[in-house]
């Protein structure tokens, strides 16, 4: 008997390969920005923000890596305000949060087994994103 896989040209990534592929920091309008995917396919979108808000957003995800999620309402705040305001875990484990609130923004998918993970790979990258950032814009 013959057969075909279906997925022959997909390899599944977990959410820490992703990052690590497709995180860096560039200067937008006089500004560094940090840009990373943790998923990728239809729905799915960088996040980016700030170099100055990085670290703030970081420390934010670290609060729910240690403490859980609970469902909360989404807002216009800055990047740390908007996970605290967006995080969630659904009925798959799932956890989703974004970095912006509005038309087009795009939230990150994690897996709660990875959730740690993908926190601490953060963390790691924290004062690295800040030194681009700072060697970007000249300071």
């Amino acid at each position: 008997m013959s057969k075909t896989s279906i997925f022959s040209n997909e390899t599944a990534q977990s959410t820490v390969q992703i990052i690590r592929e497709t995180m860096s920091v560039s200067l937008e309008d006089g500004v560094p920005m940090v840009s990373f995917a943790t998923n990728k396919g239809k729905g799915s979108g960088a996040q980016v923000m700030p170099v100055d808000d990085f670290r703030e957003y970081v420390e934010a995800l670290q609060h729910f890596a240690i403490v859980g999620v609970e469902r909360v309402e989404a807002a216009d705040l800055s990047p740390a305000d908007t996970v605290r305001q967006t995080i969630r875990m659904d009925e798959e484990s799932v956890i989703s949060f974004r970095v912006r609130s509005g038309k087009g923004a795009k939230p990150a998918k994690v897996s709660s087994d990875d959730f740690s993970d993908v926190v601490e790979l953060l963390t790691g990258t924290v004062d690295a994103v800040e030194a681009a950032g700072n060697s970007l814009s000249g300071e």
